[in-house]
């Protein structure tokens, strides 16, 4: 826990020291509220629910969700390492469904650079390994309606949300959970567009912008 929030207190003096005073008085509102135990993971779900959880990792969130509601999980991990590795965890539930494959706003092969829980499509640096991808609305419209999709994937989130509200399948989606992160090329512009469109279909859930950010859809 110590380490934890010593973790917390670096990110914060990080992102004020390179001018981010915005962004890092929103981290702070976030841990302060201790955001990922009373919002990341808190949403209307039951064993019948079907979540979606975009760039799996280690199974972070994952694990959280399947201890409080057992749902239907699709998990999408591109990474070899962490497809394995989740591949493992959760070979005895059923109920999960893994693909190592990444979504984007087209179906194609790319490279994903390695850097732990910041490996990205985006930033192009260090080491990296060959990924398939799938079309975001390609993999939507072929499932049934989608209780709650939660998106972490280092960057490429915009294009996967810009295919969604472009194809009018992120009506697909009750709710729509959210990091975006500040490096992307007019980061700014494409999240406000983003929400511009988004506020058309759904309402904020709740909003600690480049944190973490959640839209429900309306009824």
């Amino acid at each position: 826990m110590l380490l934890k929030r010593i973790y917390f207190i670096i990110i914060y003096f990080l992102l004020k020291s390179i001018g981010l005073k915005n962004r890092a008085y929103y981290f702070s509102k976030w841990v302060t509220y201790n955001g990922d135990e009373k919002l990341l993971i808190k949403y209307p779900l039951n064993s019948d629910s079907i979540v979606v959880d975009v760039g799996g990792y280690t199974g972070y969130f994952a694990d959280k969700i399947i201890d409080l509601y057992h749902p239907h999980l699709i998990i999408f991990e591109p990474v070899k390492k962490y497809y394995y590795l989740l591949k493992k965890k959760y070979q005895n539930n059923p109920k999960i469904k893994l693909y190592q494959r990444g979504l984007a706003a087209k179906t194609s092969f790319d490279k994903i650079y390695l850097a732990d829980d910041g490996t990205s499509l985006i930033k192009k640096s260090g080491r990296s390994e060959k990924i398939q991808l799938i079309d975001a609305a390609e993999f939507i419209r072929k499932i049934k309606n989608v209780d709650l999709m939660s998106i972490n994937i280092e960057g490429a989130e915009y294009q996967v949300l810009e295919r969604l509200i472009e194809t009018n399948l992120i009506n697909k989606i009750k709710y729509i959970q959210v990091q975006f992160h500040s490096f992307v090329p007019g980061a700014d512009n494409r999240r406000r567009n983003i929400l511009k469109n988004i506020l058309k279909t759904h309402e904020v859930y709740f909003s600690y912008p480049f944190v973490w950010e959640s839209f429900k859809l309306k009824n």
